[in-house]
């Protein structure tokens, strides 16, 4: 025969006091005596007594649990951005489950639905490259399990979002090439359906019309971010005439394949052509021919803020919770010394 777990009703019948007084002495209730606290505890502790988790959700209407889907964790920038949201959750006392989508929309949507049946709280998501409809997401909201974007996010979504500040951070990378004096500086950028995309085009073109260069569109590309996409972009911008003599990039991971691709195929060029990505990858100060520098995000405070965003429109589901967006600043990281 099995022995049963300990229950309130027994600590209760071993003390001969009320339930009532045991569930108030087991959450520190100021109206319980010290005394009576030490021997409700004592009690629970000779008892081997664990609270119901099921039933204290249940009561609750939360599963304390909250999600968490990012493209992959290979890349750091979400990893560090996981553990800044995990750092929140776990101080107010919920679990996380964080979720790959590989870049894919439908593997997105499958994350989506296994979490709604695990019934989170709330979601915190940087979305694929691939989703471009944001109706997996609006079905969430609408079935009362708020949603906040980081990193990633749609262009004209009304959801509440935490990125960098990756305009500012556009135009101060388009200063640095001008200063060291390149005019013809290439973009290639990411998915244009992000507004993230968006902001950093916004920021090149604004920084070369700061110093009266004219937008040129035969140097701005788009790549979807994959190696052979990267490969593609990197050989239209070569193969013009005059090619650019410096290329910001929209994260340093494509900077490893521009890099790769002007070794190979460019080698004559390749020295004397500047980069500048975003993410300051550490590995970079470790090579012999390193870019010349990166802007430094802030993936650790992004996960920080978005999760205490995120746990605030849990916590107070009464309030008017008006999206809010969310920037913060990005620093230049030099590889090289100027």
């Amino acid at each position: 025969m099995t022995n049963k777990p300990a229950t309130i009703k027994d600590i209760a019948k071993a003390l001969n006091i009320s339930v009532s007084t045991v569930s108030k002495a087991l959450h520190d209730h100021p109206n319980i005596g010290a005394i009576t606290k030490e021997r409700v505890k004592a009690v629970a502790e000779k008892l081997n007594y664990s609270p119901n988790i099921t039933a204290i959700q249940f009561k609750q209407q939360k599963t304390f649990t909250l999600g968490i889907i990012i493209p992959t964790l290979l890349d750091h920038f979400y990893t560090i951005a996981v553990n800044g949201f995990e750092k929140v959750a776990t101080a107010a006392k919920y679990n996380v489950l964080i979720g790959q989508n590989q870049e894919s929309l439908q593997r997105e949507k499958e994350l989506v639905s296994i979490m709604q049946s695990n019934r989170i709280d709330g979601l915190l998501i940087a979305i694929s490259k691939e989703t471009n409809n944001m109706e997996h997401l609006r079905k969430l909201e609408m079935a009362g399990i708020p949603v906040v974007f980081f990193a990633r996010k749609p262009i004209n979504e009304t959801f509440s979002c935490v990125s960098s500040d990756v305009y500012h951070a556009a135009a101060n990378a388009v200063d640095l090439f001008v200063s060291r004096g390149h005019k013809k500086i290439a973009f290639i950028n990411g998915p244009s359906h992000w507004a993230t995309s968006r902001d950093r085009f916004l920021g090149y073109r604004d920084g070369l019309l700061k110093h009266n260069i004219a937008l040129d569109k035969q140097l701005i590309e788009e790549s979807d971010l994959d190696t052979s996409s990267n490969y593609q972009v990197v050989r239209r911008l070569m193969h013009l005439s005059p090619a650019p003599t410096a290329m910001l990039l929209f994260k340093d991971y494509l900077m490893l394949d521009v890099m790769s691709c002007l070794r190979k195929e460019f080698p004559t060029e390749y020295p004397a052509i500047e980069l500048i990505g975003y993410g300051a990858l550490p590995l970079f100060s470790h090579f012999e021919r390193p870019p010349l520098a990166s802007l430094k995000e802030q993936p650790y405070e992004i996960g920080e803020q978005a999760g205490t965003l995120l746990l605030n429109m849990i916590q107070h589901p009464e309030r008017d919770h008006k999206p809010q967006l969310i920037s913060l600043p990005c620093t230049l990281h030099y590889f090289k010394e100027l």
